[in-house]
C-alpha cells in the first residue's frame, strides 16, 4: 500500500475510533451546545431540497439532525461509525421519523450512490473530522445533482488572537477528540474556488460566539 494511502486508512481508523468512543455520551456533550448551527444548517437544506427532495446527511452520526427536517423530505443518512448510527436508528424508530429513507455505514470519500442521485447534501461538523476534506467534497458533489445545493457547516480556526492560540493547543490532541479545531477555512474555500460548476450563495456565521459558518454551495445546472 502507497505511503500515502497507508497514512489515509490510519487517519480513518482512528477517526472511527474516536466516534466509537463519543457514541454514547455524544448526544449528551454535544446537542445543546451545537444545536443553533444544526437547526440553520438543517433549515438551509431543507429549504434548497423543497417539498419531496432527496437529501443525504453526510456524516449523520446519533441522527441529531433528523428531527429538525421535515416530514415531506426523503432523507438518507450515511456515517463512517456503527455505533453512532445505532444510537440514529434507535432515535428514528422512537421519534416516527419517517422522512429517514435509510441510514448506512460509508466513508464519505468512497459513497456507493449514483451520480447526481440527491437535490441537497447536508454536511454538518464534518469537514474538520474526515481525513481528506478534499477528497469528501468531490464525492458529495458527485451525487449532488445538477442545480442542486450542498450545505456545509462547520468550525474553521481564527485568524489570530487568543482563540487561535486555544485552537493551536487542542490541535495536538485532534488524533484522541476525533476531529481538528485548527482546521482552515481555505480547506473548503480554495475547493469552492475551483470548482467551475460551484458559487458560494451564502456564508454565515453562527451561534454559539460565532464558532461556526454555514456555507450554502449551488451547483450550476446544465444548459
Amino acid at each position: 500500500m502507497p505511503q500515502s494511502s497507508a497514512a489515509s486508512a490510519k487517519a480513518q481508523t482512528r477517526t472511527e475510533a474516536a466516534y466509537s468512543r463519543w457514541a454514547p455520551i455524544y448526544d449528551l456533550i454535544f446537542d445543546l451546545p451545537f444545536h443553533p448551527g444544526r437547526l440553520a444548517a438543517s433549515r438551509a437544506a431543507a429549504a434548497a431540497a423543497g417539498k419531496d427532495g432527496a437529501m443525504l446527511v453526510v456524516g449523520v452520526g446519533t441522527g441529531l439532525e433528523l428531527e429538525l427536517l421535515p416530514a415531506d423530505l426523503r432523507v438518507t443518512g450515511v456515517d463512517i461509525s456503527a455505533a453512532m448510527l445505532d444510537v440514529a436508528r434507535e432515535r428514528v424508530a422512537r421519534k416516527g421519523l419517517r422522512q429517514v429513507k435509510g441510514l448506512h455505514v460509508m466513508d464519505a470519500g468512497a459513497m456507493e450512490f449514483a451520480d447526481g442521485q440527491f437535490d441537497v447534501a447536508l454536511a454538518p461538523y464534518v469537514m474538520s473530522v474526515v481525513p481528506n476534506p478534499a477528497l469528501v467534497l468531490d464525492e458529495v458533489w458527485r451525487v449532488i445533482r445538477p442545480g442542486g445545493r450542498m450545505v456545509v457547516m462547520n468550525h474553521f480556526a481564527a485568524a489570530g488572537g487568543p482563540r487561535a492560540a486555544i485552537e493551536a493547543a487542542m490541535e495536538k490532541a485532534a488524533w484522541w477528540l476525533g476531529w481538528h479545531p485548527k482546521f482552515p477555512f481555505a480547506a473548503v474555500g480554495d475547493w469552492i474556488a475551483a470548482q467551475p460548476d460551484a458559487a458560494l450563495i451564502e456564508r454565515r456565521a453562527l451561534a454559539p460566539l460565532r464558532l461556526f459558518t454555514l456555507l450554502v454551495i449551488g451547483k450550476r445546472a446544465r444548459d
